[in-house]
């Protein structure tokens, strides 16, 4: 999908043209909610896209930033209230996910939330986590709105500016984004493999002390 839309933005360029910037604006939101849902989905790459064209003239800067900045804002609330609303039961009665586990998500929510949060849309692969953790954290519909908003139009405005700025490379601006967002999510797999590790060794000693 993303070496498609790399491939076609001239041809895009022309469709808009022929029948105007709503469709691609409409596309840049369903692609912003969809990429939060559906994280393999590319709409950072939509985004650089956008950029470009606002750059050529079809399209207005503002209209790229507001749409892309509501899209992801959007997608990313649907997974906040879903994980508020709906993920918190999962924690009633389970062995693993239980009380104790949440009030943990809660505490840690209210210790360092706020900074999670407004990272969040520069941490590739996890930002789908944030938000529905946020939700099962209990964080404040307003502070979630306030801290995701913010964090996501730097991310949205870094990649729009860049594109503009490159113009006829930016192409080569999105593969340094794809090393960019690789090593983010390696680094995010090996923080979890040994958050992972650790718990499971404290969990061995805790039951060895109880034998």
């Amino acid at each position: 999908m993303a070496d498609f839309l790399l491939t076609r933005a001239e041809d895009l360029s022309n469709i808009i043209a022929v029948y105007g910037a709503f469709w691609f604006y409409f596309f840049l939101f369903f692609s912003n909610v969809l990429e939060n849902i559906f994280p393999p989905y590319p709409g950072d790459t939509v985004i650089l896209v956008g950029g470009y064209l606002a750059s050529a003239e079809k399209l207005s800067f503002l209209g790229v930033f507001l749409i892309s900045l509501l899209g992801c804002l959007t997608g990313a609330m649907i997974l906040y209230f879903l994980g508020q609303r709906k993920g918190r039961g999962f924690f009633k009665n389970g062995k693993i996910l239980n009380q104790s586990n949440l009030a943990k998500i809660e505490v840690w929510f209210k210790k360092y939330g706020e900074e999670v949060i407004l990272a969040s849309r520069f941490l590739t692969g996890i930002r789908s986590g944030v938000a529905l953790s946020a939700g099962l954290g209990n964080v404040k519909v307003k502070k979630m709105i306030v801290y995701s908003s913010i964090s996501i139009a730097l991310w949205n405005g870094l990649l729009i500016f860049l594109a503009a700025k490159l113009q006829q490379n930016w192409q080569a601006l999105y593969k340094t984004f794809v090393v960019y967002n690789r090593a983010v999510l390696a680094l995010v797999i090996v923080f979890f493999v040994a958050a992972l590790f650790l718990w499971i060794r404290k969990k061995s000693k805790n039951t060895q002390n109880k034998t």
